[in-house]
């Protein structure tokens, strides 16, 4: 993803003297990306939205490294976040509920799983989003409600509007039609990245917004820039009449 030169709406907050210090702990570098995230009300209102990072830990058990999802815990705000408010799971145990996922009819059953795949000590309450962002190929993820993704999102033409938004901006943002957050979208969202090659996010109807990056700077600027085109597209639309 290149170094972002101008934004229309938003602004690129990510600061190297801030980031730096932190070096390659994903965690505290997770928590920074949230903050800037959620320092913007465009971006994503109080409570809303979630981010996530996938990265290796040592295993208390053997002392070999495990790959962890960290995601935002439920009920807590982006913009407020600390490193302690998410929480932390096995991303193999994630994976391993697949196996015994009994279909859309019983996916309630699969949040109690949850805990149980909790890393180490964390105590942190999943969210139902955990599975989503579980399941997608990245290492860094946001979903995020911003109310310019939303007017596209709800739009009755949405994925009609968003072809046309990938057009003009020469972008690869992937329809997902309208499903209750739960298992059964997570496994939506793996088949859609899987069946739209070089996606670089995904517009969910009705819902929001999914973007992501292969490091943390690269995840906070597609998100910003996503957004901040939509917005564009959106105000272009307005003017228009």
């Amino acid at each position: 993803m290149p170094e972002i030169s101008e934004l229309a709406h938003l602004k690129d907050l990510w600061d190297e003297k801030q980031a730096a210090p932190l070096g390659a702990n994903q965690l505290a570098l997770l928590r920074y990306r949230s903050n800037l995230l959620g320092a913007d009300l465009r971006i994503t209102n109080f409570g809303g939205g979630n981010t996530s990072s996938k990265f290796e830990l040592p295993d208390p058990f053997t002392g070999r490294p495990v790959r962890v999802l960290a995601v935002k815990g439920s009920g807590g705000d982006l913009g407020s976040i600390q490193d302690s408010g998410f929480a932390l799971l096995y991303l193999d145990r994630l994976d391993q509920l697949k196996e015994i996922y009994r279909g859309e009819a019983h996916e309630d059953e699969m949040v109690r799983y949850y805990p149980l795949s909790a890393f180490a000590e964390n105590r942190v309450a999943a969210s139902i989003d955990t599975p989503l962002h579980a399941f997608l190929p990245f290492a860094h993820v946001d979903h995020l409600h911003p109310d310019w993704a939303i007017a596209l999102a709800a739009s009755a033409n949405g994925k009609e509007k968003l072809s046309e938004f990938n057009k003009s901006f020469g972008r690869k943002i992937a329809w997902l039609p309208w499903q209750r957050p739960g298992f059964e979208l997570a496994l939506m969202l793996e088949r859609a990245v899987r069946d739209n090659p070089g996606c670089d996010g995904l517009l969910l109807g009705s819902h929001g917004l999914f973007t992501w990056g292969e490091t943390q700077r690269e995840c906070y600027l597609n998100s910003i820039r996503t957004i901040d085109q939509m917005g564009e597209f959106i105000s272009e639309h307005q003017a228009k009449g």
